[in-house]
């Protein structure tokens, strides 16, 4: 009987073959606890072990399959993983190369955003020290969203509504998927390099949380912390929350609600304007008179026991005349300011689409779109006339065009 005796070199080869070669261990996904993790900051492959109650098996992670995690791997943490089985023959140990790693019973997105927002807060990112004023009378608004969208509709239906001479600049973006976040980021670094504008709105409608995921991104929350320029949140719903409201100047809970922030009501303006005008107006007659109450003390008081007559006569008419020239002056004053406030109120409401349809005129819409061609209807489109005190749905029937 003869024995086949074998080197260590040739059982490992052996071994791992039968191991590489099995159907059943070229894709398979495994699930248990995480221990002894480590992290090769030099090569970023990840090594670590996989455990239940009773086993325990090696896995090793390279760098590239390990540079698309979207959590932070840790000792004790309970994972599923996918990947193939082999033999590292230099150790003579069985392991798993792994492809992908998920936490189980927990979202990789929402543990990511845990531990991203646990560490950016750590940083101070989201301090309110931080935090910038938002101007109160704006006079350019930079708006960071889609182009395509209903917010930057919305922001402008406020803000004509608000305050018309504000201007708004579109800077249009990806809001959703994977080009999102480097495009958000970009038109934040871009506004703060132009410095054109005086606060800025980013944001975009409601969805999921994987939707939204793209206002997580910590190069994202980086920009917006380090801009000069103050920024205001308005992500998704009233219940949804990114990290970019954390780290802005001001979280708006709809983007219609941002544009109410960012600009003021030109209404509660003029009513301001005009109250400070009288509160001018009461303050320099009460002066006024003060100043004539102190001449009176002083002439009986002071000059009167002296009978300094000529004197007393000339100062007299001195003073009269510097009252006068101040009552004029402030006179010509008031009437200047108020002049130029009616101007502004004209030019305001001269904005007013409301006094155009007062006039007869009307608006005609599609889908919220106002249109300004013939160009922009078809036969059967429904359009929608806005009257001074209603609105009209109609049906395009036929196109004339102009000569």
């Amino acid at each position: 009987m003869s024995i086949s005796v074998l080197t260590v070199s040739q059982l490992m080869t052996y071994t791992k073959s039968m191991v590489e070669d099995d159907d059943t261990l070229k894709n398979i996904y495994v699930t248990g606890e995480l221990s002894n993790f480590y992290n090769n900051a030099r090569s970023g492959h990840l090594y670590f072990s996989l455990k239940d109650n009773s086993c325990l098996v090696k896995c090793v992670m390279f760098s590239g399959y390990a540079s698309q995690l979207r959590f932070v791997p840790q000792d004790g943490m309970k994972v599923i993983l996918s990947g193939s089985a082999t033999v590292y023959s230099a150790a003579g140990q069985f392991q798993i190369i792994t492809y992908s790693m998920q936490p189980d019973g927990i979202g990789s997105l929402a543990l990511a955003y845990e531990q991203l927002k646990e560490r950016l807060a750590k940083e101070g990112l989201f301090d309110p020290a931080h935090k910038k004023d938002i101007p109160e009378i704006p006079k350019r608004i930079g708006v960071i969203t889609s182009a395509t969208g209903a917010v930057i509709q919305d922001i402008r239906n406020v803000v004509s509504r608000r305050y018309p001479l504000a201007e708004i600049v579109l800077c249009p973006v990806a809001v959703q998927g994977s080009t999102a976040p480097p495009q958000l980021t970009a038109a934040v670094d871009l506004f703060n390099k132009l410095d054109n504008v005086d606060v800025l709105i980013i944001g975009r409608g409601g969805g999921s949380f994987e939707d939204l995921n793209c206002f997580n991104d910590e190069g994202l929350v980086r920009a917006i912390y380090n801009s000069h320029i103050p920024v205001i949140s308005a992500v998704g719903h009233e219940t949804d929350y990114t990290l970019c409201d954390f780290v802005s100047d001001m979280r708006a809970p709809t983007p219609s609600a941002a544009a109410e922030l960012a600009v003021p009501d030109r209404t509660e303006l003029l009513d301001k304007v005009f109250g400070i005008c009288a509160y001018l107006q009461y303050k320099t007659k009460t002066k006024i008179e003060d100043e004539y109450q102190w001449l009176d003390r002083f002439s009986y008081e002071k000059i009167s026991a002296k009978k300094p007559d000529r004197y007393f006569e000339s100062e007299k008419t001195e003073i009269s005349r510097l009252i006068r020239e101040i009552e004029n002056k402030t006179k010509n004053k008031l009437n200047i300011e108020r002049s130029e406030i009616t101007a502004s109120a004209n030019r305001i409401n001269a904005l007013n689409p409301l006094d155009l349809l007062l006039r007869g005129y009307c608006v005609a819409s599609i889908d919220g779109y106002t249109l300004r061609s013939v160009n922009q209807i078809n036969v059967d489109d429904e359009i929608t006339v806005q009257l001074s005190d209603g609105a009209v749905l109609c049906t395009a029937k036929s196109i004339i065009h102009g000569e």
